[in-house]
């Protein structure tokens, strides 16, 4: 797979069972801390009261004998009422069951993307472009392992070697040459369809890592829950595909110079560990409680999905930029199509007028 192989710790033996653990381990530091820091226990519940009391909810849970502090409305006085053990308890279980329920499905639902669903595809557009190409491409040499591609440099040696004329030039400027460099252009729009899909699959494994690296973050905010103060822990994640200026392919003259001049660019790449770009969306993943912990990590995970579908939206028009530059280079005597001769859709009276037996 070359340059988008993906790393082990994100291919699904490795991250599938790390993120379900992760994602049950925040789950279960959520439920612990917002038992254990009063403020965020005392805000739970508050929820929980209102929740079983739409009719009059209350502002404040006082935490001498929790109390809640009932607004009775202008000119009247605030009520308190005291809660039962029994309330307390079954608010409690409810904290431990359902507040952070949606925690370990909400995670689970990245596990898919597969990344490595996209290596067939990458593999045989591989393939078609060695085809085209051959092993010595680089050195500007046809070299082909297709046998009948490999076929042109023979003729182009036989027509120089023995013919000489009109009939040389025409048959190689019109004919030879055009199929040697739609021959390149083939290849060249094999490596650029490889390359979109490896930068798409390279987005996808930065997702996983991002997911990863969120929970870490939210973890680490949880733990200095009560250390005197709102825990403060940034996460930030960026688009990491982008297209190069200028067309991917350009139906212009009869050269591939514009076809492999532009070419498909991550600001972050799986040697650089996928680094954080500069368009990043910052999200304090910090809090004064665990439920503002909790709202911080939605709101980050909802800042790193728009990153990926941008992501995913470049590949698309990526991927609808190329088919159109195919198609119009496919009109262009030298990339993808070749001159028809004269001969092409002629009758066989065409062909056989102004003949005349021979002797």
């Amino acid at each position: 797979m070359g340059n988008a192989d993906t790393p082990a710790a994100y291919a699904n033996a490795q991250y599938v069972p790390a993120l379900k653990q992760k994602a049950e381990k925040l789950r279960q530091e959520f439920v612990r801390q917002t038992l254990k820091d009063l403020d965020s226990y005392l805000a739970a519940l508050l929820e929980e009261y209102n929740k079983a009391n739409p009719d009059k909810p209350a502002t404040t849970v006082t935490s001498g004998g929790f109390s809640v502090i009932v607004q009775n409305g202008p000119g009247l006085p605030d009520s308190e009422i005291y809660l039962t053990d029994a309330q307390v308890k079954q608010w409690q279980d409810a904290i431990q069951n359902e507040h952070y329920a949606w925690v370990v499905p909400t995670f689970e639902g990245y596990l898919t993307p597969d990344p490595d669903e996209a290596n067939p595809a990458i593999d045989a557009l591989d393939q078609i472009a060695q085809m085209f190409g051959g092993p010595t491409a680089e050195q500007n040499g046809l070299g082909n392992r297709d046998l009948g591609l490999a076929g042109l440099k023979t003729v182009r040696e036989e027509m120089t070697q023995h013919w000489e004329g009109a009939f040389q030039q025409t048959f190689l400027t019109n004919f030879v040459a055009p199929l040697e460099n739609g021959e390149a252009c083939q290849a060249a729009a094999a490596r650029l369809s490889k390359e979109i899909l490896e930068a798409n699959k390279i987005s996808k494994i930065a997702q996983r890592k991002a997911v990863l690296d969120l929970i870490d973050k939210a973890l680490e905010a949880l733990g200095d829950l009560g250390a005197g103060g709102k825990s403060s822990k940034e996460y930030a994640w960026s688009t990491l595909v982008g297209i190069a200026a200028g067309t991917l392919l350009a139906a212009t003259g009869g050269t591939i110079a514009v076809w492999v001049g532009a070419v498909i660019i991550s600001s972050s790449t799986l040697a650089q560990g996928l680094s954080v770009g500069s368009d990043a969306k910052k999200v304090d993943v910090g809090g004064a409680t665990a439920q503002e912990v909790a709202v911080a990590v939605q709101r980050a995970l909802r800042n790193q999905n728009e990153k990926f579908v941008e992501d995913e939206t470049k590949v698309a028009d990526a991927l609808t930029e190329l088919r159109n530059g195919i198609a119009a280079g496919r009109q262009v005597i030298g990339q993808l199509g070749v001159n028809r001769p004269n001969l092409y859709g002629a009758s066989s009276q065409d062909v056989h007028r102004g003949l005349t037996p021979a002797g």
